[in-house]
């Protein structure tokens, strides 16, 4: 599954909030595919300097993030997370596959049921989802200051 947001998949035909939500997730799920294709392990020890997360923490935490939505959308964690950060990317992609899945299997009213902690689902909106793609927009510019910029692709039409 974790080849799935190698592209961003058709529009979504529902035109309501889970569309919405479908949409995001399949947009974070394409940059993050994209700002992590092609790392190699001297990548993901580089950060631009002290203080700053190395990208491959930066991945870890972005699993996390990922984790964290699931945890709330579907219930459950993924479990124990992968070691490395390769492994970590995969894990991050499955797990937004999954939760991206079950969004589109509710209906608006389900969807706004969703608690995050306690609040409203709109938490979710600038809490992890917002989260993560601050941290894509960190790992993509990391990349390109240790010289492995991000592959080139097309983050309008999604190809």
């Amino acid at each position: 599954m974790a080849d799935r947001f190698h592209t961003i998949e058709a529009y979504p035909e529902r035109q309501d909030a889970n569309g919405v939500v479908m949409r995001l997730i399949d947009g974070l799920g394409y940059r993050f595919y994209w700002a992590t294709e092609g790392l190699t392990g001297d990548d993901y020890g580089f950060t631009p300097g002290a203080g700053c997360q190395t990208i491959g923490g930066l991945i870890g935490h972005v699993c996390g993030l990922i984790n964290w939505l699931h945890i709330h959308v579907i219930g459950e964690g993924a479990g124990s997370r992968s070691p490395d950060p390769a492994g970590q990317r995969l894990q991050a992609l499955d797990l937004l596959a999954a939760v991206r899945d079950r969004v589109a299997a509710l209906d608006e009213a389900a969807l706004f049921a969703l608690r995050i902690d306690g609040d409203p689902f709109w938490h979710m909106v600038n809490g992890p989802f917002s989260d993560a793609l601050t941290h894509v927009g960190q790992i993509a510019s990391f990349r390109r200051l240790h010289g492995n910029p991000v592959p080139r692709h097309d983050v309008f039409l999604g190809q």
